[in-house]
């Protein structure tokens, strides 16, 4: 049989069990005691002065029976965090074949993931109600979600997820647009946890919480709305725990031997791989001539490599070069101030008569090394 207990925010939990069984026994008020129940529980939630927890083991003291009720979630009586009863019980689905793997709260909504589906419940008034039922919205295990400034985050093998208290915002879309292809999600993704950079705000989503995923990340930045894939090991290959934030607002996690903070400390890097969007600048039909292009940057970018591509070629033996690199900027004053590199098209006519542009840089970074802002001098051509 499973184990049940209970879940303690801002606590580790390694794996899927849980680490000791914690009995509620205590009568609510005015309850009879034919309704006494003892519960042991996987998740729980602090809403309003009640305690809700979900996927339950019940033993019902006045018959003496038993039951695992992995689909149900009960409700405690106000300011009484232990006392339950068995009408208490609140149930989003009956019997459809999915457990509660996690609860989480925002704005008087309780979102009660289970394995495929999750389920938006209103507890702000006298009566819970069921604002939504989400589909393919569900998680594998509570280290999925994760609580921010914005709302509730999640992440799943279709996608990661922000709830505002009111919409669901899928973060791998803009305006229509994919930002990660279907398939680099599904290669990156196996059993994944997140958690939540208050800092610097940002979300880290991490490939498995076991030893299967090479310790690959997703980082998602909630003010320019961004993504960003590491390298590998990142994340070391063994057993983890849920991400959670520290008393000092750091990103944590432990493995069975250590306690790791997440650190965005600058390094250099020696495989720096970046590309921009293929851009069409909003006429995708129409022919363009791109001119040059204004890097406006600081660090030692002397090492990397600036190519481009056109009409959505990406192969690294297609790409055409600039007249220049990034200059050497040696002296350490010069490191710390900003500077605009001016490249051009080494041959023009591979500029010209093209419909869509898209810019790579790759190769060996400094560690202060940032680029600013990417500006595409263009025009466009007579439609004839």
């Amino acid at each position: 049989m499973a184990d049940y207990a209970q879940i303690n925010p801002g606590v580790f939990h390694l794996g899927y069990r849980f680490p000791t069984s914690v009995i509620i026994d205590k009568l609510p008020m005015n309850a009879d005691k034919d309704h006494r129940i003892e519960l042991r529980y996987k998740h729980a939630v602090l809403v309003n002065r009640a305690l809700y927890v979900g996927n339950v083991q019940v033993f019902k003291r006045s018959n003496g029976s038993i039951k695992v009720e992995g689909d149900s979630m009960y409700k405690s009586a106000i300011n009484q965090f232990d006392s339950f009863a068995d009408y208490s019980k609140i149930e989003a689905a009956v019997s459809d074949g999915e457990d509660i793997t996690a609860l989480a709260e925002f704005a008087d909504k309780i979102l009660q993931f289970k394995q495929n589906t999750l389920y938006i419940i209103n507890v702000g008034g006298s009566v819970e109600l069921l604002e939504g039922t989400h589909r393919h919205k569900g998680v594998s295990s509570p280290a999925a979600v994760c609580k921010t400034d914005y709302g509730v985050a999640w992440v799943n093998e279709h996608g990661c997820y922000l709830y505002d208290g009111k919409n669901i915002i899928d973060l791998l879309e803009k305006q229509g647009l994919q930002k990660i292809k279907e398939s680099d999600w599904q290669d990156f993704v196996d059993t994944p946890m997140i958690g939540y950079f208050p800092r610097k705000r940002q979300l880290i989503v991490v490939d498995d919480i076991s030893t299967t995923g090479d310790g690959k990340i997703y980082l998602y930045d909630m003010v320019t709305t961004s993504w960003t894939k590491s390298t590998s090991a990142k994340f070391a290959d063994a057993v983890k725990s849920n991400l959670i934030n520290d008393w000092n607002g750091d990103l944590v996690h432990a493995t069975s031997n250590y306690i790791k903070k997440w650190s965005d400390a600058s390094v250099a890097s020696s495989g720096l791989n970046f590309f921009t969007k293929d851009l069409d600048f909003g006429q995708p039909g129409q022919k363009k001539k791109v001119y040059k292009i204004y890097v406006s940057y600081k660090g030692d970018g002397s090492s990397l490599t600036i190519k481009y591509g056109v009409n959505g070629e990406t192969h690294a033996t297609d790409l055409f070069s600039f007249d220049s690199a990034l200059a050497d900027k040696s002296s350490a004053e010069n490191l710390e101030s900003w500077h605009l590199a001016e490249l051009k098209p080494n041959v023009s006519s591979q500029s010209n008569n093209i419909y869509s542009f898209q810019l790579f840089i790759y190769g060996s970074a400094g560690a202060t090394f940032e680029i600013n802002d990417i500006s595409v001098i263009y025009r466009l051509k007579k439609i004839k």
